[in-house]
């Protein structure tokens, strides 16, 4: 073909073709593919498609000769990607529907493809609306057609296609000889690229969010649709990019102004506010609205809002939402929106006949600061609230208010276990609230799980967060959150997060970015990411020493097992609602755990330890204890069932005494129910599965694994420390007469392990200081207040409650039948009203500088013989209150001196067997011979290797060391 009669086919080409004629003086190319995809879609199809992956390879080709080939990123060239990948099927094979829809919509990429081209070119951001050829059948009967004047009918544009096929080498060859643009050209171009590539981004944004995109010359009444984005008139080249008015049922609402990704999105919502009404056809005012965008983030302003600010929402809200939101304005001019009724319609707490005493003191001050925080327009508000504290009926509590006087739509309680969504619900069921006549929650409000289908137009929607995770995830959790049309962004007025400690690990904490409303976290132990995530805005804060002090919490002890071997190769199985892998460590990495001979060592010695334990249970003659429910910590699902059997041989019992509870078992709910409430099981081994989990009945915590993360250490120590009453203790634990401790089990040193580390409890306030951030001694985790437990202490005295006066005046050692009577004693002691312990009371003495512990000797947990050194203390015997194991090795140590200045001396073997024998002694006020064959002597092989170990003068000789050493001792 002669060049002259091809530029004219060419020029016949652009003006038959409805969408590509303006890319003629452009690349010919372009138009000839383009054109050609067009004019076939809905003949032969595959046919067109061909001329698609032609027109994606000729602009794939010069964009990557304008802005060079590093440039190939962002939705453009991901559409680029899609239409090569069609393939190169057989022109002329048959089609079915299937291949004509696909054909039809790669001619519209292409259409949206060659208008980002236009522009990038020249800087022009005219509007180009797509025109269906009149032959596509789908084609909506009010969409625009244009026009098109052709001189020969008989030539249409697939004729046009057919001649010009002998001149596309020409053409290519023109294409391939260009050369790539100069340095300064190619980054002009790219700069105009990226303000493309987000005005092409946010056109996603809004059809995804169901925003139709129309140009402000399309005609309105030809947009039977309740929300329209209308592109604004052309923009010079310099502008920060076309405007886009939000019309909702035919009446403008709001703007979208798209930004450069290098500007500051805060600066320009600030220009779009102050530029007033943005340069399109319609110039109406009432439009309150306003969004600003990179095509990345979006910024958004409610000018409704009683002080309007602008926050990043996930994506734009749909036309229905902004709808509702303009009939709640006419509602109530002066509250227009949920932060304005808040502000103005909700009542202070108190004011609106909510009694006081309807809440606990607690709940009460975390209720009315969360909703303090609300109306000062916070986004983002975390209250701490030990255990014992009512988080629960705090969020309950807060979710009635604001539905009640805020009309509230809907709030989201999110939770982290299954268990806890089932008390969740049990307890809006059973709330009612002040000023409801008696009805419960759920009779006036909606209250449900969060389910698969659309969720309820009001109320309470209660879920898991891996429930919510997956809804929002889809088929591929890996994916992350992504935008869902049935549960969007502005679902919920309020989310409430339980435990929030634990959702705001990088897995979960996307769900609080997703939804635009204000969240509320509670939890007991705030982490330092937790306070980061909820910016630093700790409203109220009641601590676990607040707890303890108050009686909603029971004391922490530390029991050390001596220092036993872990086995280090067991790999960690990472539960199916592992919520913190990372602050354990990297996937994979194994966890230490006590096992095979250690293992059993450590069960004996929990075993026989149990008296100096619990010395007030102690059964008269025989001074046995009976096993308190005790919650086993395993390093993973293997270690669980060794540690289960071990348990069964140990305690010499069956299946019903000791049981593993497992996600994977099915039935872990219905175990921890029989665990809670019924005699058996008296043992249960987990992994992480308790953390939150509420049993009360709890006294020991057995650690036979370590625990890296200092947090996760605290929170399952919690696990133990909810009081409980007496009745239903022993209705539990027969032979208890009531929990006052928390003994944690350590044969493996994890509470050492800690100590140095920050603890997760918090002093009152918002500060954050260094002694915010110190961790308690592990012997005095929870620190109370002191000066009442003093008095507390010394009111039981003054009451005649004292030990007899032949036990305070006793000079020599004491009898077995004198630890019987101070165990009885201390169990008066430990029982209402007075509630108190040797530990929390010696605690205090130590901590007002009465008792100071001797840096010589370790700490060990106080028992009923160190409150006869108190009571000597306070009756003027003694100068300063001494613990009993300490003047036990005082005497062991006077002893040894004394042997050793008539030239006897021992071995570091023979010392080991005489301080864990005066450490017996100490424990229960007197040492039998028969314990040597018990934990932790067998180690060193029992009584016959005490025999070898001392003798030297014989086996006699040996006993009567023994006999010498236990008279000192006592």
């Amino acid at each position: 073909m002669h060049q002259v009669a091809a530029e004219e086919a060419l020029a016949e080409l652009a003006a038959a073709s409805a969408n590509f004629g303006f890319l003629l003086p452009l690349e010919p190319l372009l138009l000839l593919y383009g054109a050609g995809a067009e004019a076939v879609a809905h003949d032969r199809p595959k046919r067109s498609l061909a001329h698609a992956r032609q027109f994606a390879e000729v602009l794939t080709a010069e964009s990557a000769r304008l802005l060079g080939s590093d440039s190939a990123v962002g939705p453009v060239h991901h559409v680029l990607a899609e239409l090569r990948r069609s393939g190169d099927p057989a022109p002329d094979s048959e089609a079915g529907a299937d291949d004509r829809y696909r054909a039809q919509r790669f001619v519209r990429h292409c259409f949206e493809l060659g208008v980002w081209y236009f522009r990038l070119r020249t800087g022009v951001r005219d509007a180009l609306s797509f025109v269906p050829p009149a032959e596509w059948d789908d084609m909506p009967a009010s969409s625009p057609r244009r026009h098109v004047a052709i001189c020969e009918p008989v030539t249409d544009r697939g004729t046009w296609v057919a001649l010009l096929e002998e001149y596309v080498p020409v053409l290519r060859r023109t294409f391939d000889r260009r050369t790539p643009v100069g340095t300064s050209t190619s980054a002009s171009l790219k700069a105009r690229s990226a303000l493309l590539e987000a005005e092409w981004r946010v056109v996603e944004l809004l059809t995804e969010a169901g925003w139709t995109v129309r140009d402000d010359s399309d005609p309105l009444d030809e947009l039977p649709v309740r929300g329209v984005a209308m592109r604004g008139t052309a923009q010079p080249d310099w502008a920060a990019g076309p405007d886009y008015v939000l019309r909702v049922d035919g009446q403008p609402v709001g703007t979208v102004k798209v930004w450069h990704p290098r500007e500051d999105l805060r600066a320009a919502i600030a220009w779009t506010r102050e530029a007033g009404t943005p340069s399109t056809a319609f110039a109406e005012q009432r439009m309150p609205y306003t969004y600003a965008t990179d095509g990345v983030r979006v910024l958004f302003r409610n000018g409704d809002d009683p002080e309007p600010r602008p926050r990043e929402v996930f994506t734009f809200h749909q036309p229905d939402t902004v709808a509702r939101w303009l009939r709640e304005a006419a509602t109530d001019p002066q509250a227009p929106t949920f932060q304005g009724r808040v502000r103005h319609r909700l009542p202070d707490l108190g004011d609106d006949g909510y009694p006081r005493d309807s809440l606990g003191p607690v709940q009460y001050e975390a209720v009315r600061a969360f909703e303090s925080s609300l109306r000062r327009g916070e986004r983002r508000a975390m209250a701490q609230i030990a255990v014992g504290g009512g988080r629960t009926v705090t969020a309950v509590a807060a979710a009635h208010r604001l539905l009640r006087h805020a009309r509230a739509r809907r709030i989201l309680f999110l939770v982290d276990r299954l268990e806890l969504e089932n008390q969740a619900l049990a307890t809006f069921a059973a709330y009612s609230g002040p000023g409801d006549d008696g009805r419960k929650f759920t009779e006036s409000y909606r209250v449900e799980r969060l389910g698969p289908d659309a969720v309820p137009p009001h109320g309470v929607v209660v879920s898991t967060v891996p429930r919510l995770h997956n809804a929002l995830c889809g088929d591929n959790p890996a994916s992350g959150v992504r935008y869902r049309p049935d549960l969007p962004p502005e679902s919920f007025d309020l989310v409430i997060a339980d435990n929030c400690h634990r959702s705001v690990s990088p897995r979960w904490r996307a769900l609080f970015d997703y939804f635009d409303a204000p969240v509320l976290g509670l939890t007991a132990t705030p982490t330092d990411r937790s306070l980061e995530v909820f910016q630093g805005n700790l409203i109220s804060s009641y601590t676990f020493e607040d707890a303890v002090a108050d009686g909603r919490a029971v004391d922490v002890t530390i029991y050390r097992v001596g220092s036993l071997r872990t086995r280090p190769e067991r790999a960690a199985e990472i539960l199916e609602e592992e919520f913190d892998p990372d602050v354990e460590g990297p996937l994979g990495h194994g966890r230490s755990g006590v096992s095979g001979k250690a293992l059993h060592a450590a069960l004996t010695a929990f075993k026989e330890g149990l008296p100096s334990m619990f010395p007030e249970r102690a059964r008269p003659g025989t001074g046995d204890v009976s096993l308190p429910k005790t919650v086993v910590y395993a390093a993973d699902d293997r270690h669980a069932d060794e540690v289960v059997d071990a348990v069964r041989a140990v305690f010499g019992q069956g299946p019903g005494f000791c049981q593993k509870v497992t996600l994977k078992g099915g039935s872990s709910y219905r175990l921890l129910s029989q665990f809670r409430n019924t005699v058996e099981p008296r043992v249960i081994v987990v992994v992480d599965l308790l953390t939150g989990t509420d049993i009360a009945p709890v006294e020991c915590l057995l650690f036979l694994r370590d625990v890296k993360s200092s947090y996760r250490y605290f929170q399952m120590l919690a696990v133990g420390t909810r009081p409980i009453a007496s009745a239903a203790l022993r209705a539990v634990t027969p032979g208890a007469s009531a929990k006052t401790r928390c003994v944690v089990v350590d044969p493996v040193g994890v509470a050492r392990h800690h100590s140095s580390r920050p603890s997760t409890t918090r002093k009152r306030g918002r500060g954050r200081g260094k002694d915010a951030d110190e961790a308690p001694n592990p012997a005095a985790l929870a620190t109370v207040d002191d000066a009442e437990v003093m008095e507390r202490w010394q009111s039981f005295l003054r009451a005649g409650n004292a030990a007899a006066r032949d036990l305070i005046t006793v000079t020599g050692g004491l009898s077995e039948e004198d630890f019987r009577r101070l165990r009885s004693w201390a169990e008066s002691l430990a029982r209402p009203p007075h509630g108190l312990t040797a530990e929390r009371i010696w605690s205090a003495y130590e901590r007002v500088g009465v008792a100071v512990p001797d840096p010589r000797r370790p700490r060990a947990p106080k028992g009923p013989a160190d409150l006869l050194a108190l009571v000597r203390y306070e009756a003027g015997l003694e100068p300063r209150p001494r613990p009993y194991r300490d003047q036990v090795f005082d005497r062991l140590d006077a002893w040894i001196d004394r042997q050793k200045r008539r030239g006897r001396s021992f071995d570091s073997d023979q010392v080991w067997w005489m301080e864990h024998i005066a450490d017996g002694t100490a424990a229960g006020g007197h040492f039998a011979a028969a314990s040597l064959d018990a934990v932790p002597f067998t180690v060193r092989g029992g009584t016959s290797g005490f025999l070898r170990a001392f003798g030297e003068h014989g086996e006699q000789g040996a006993v009567r060391l023994l006999d010498e050493l236990r008279s000192v001792l006592a």
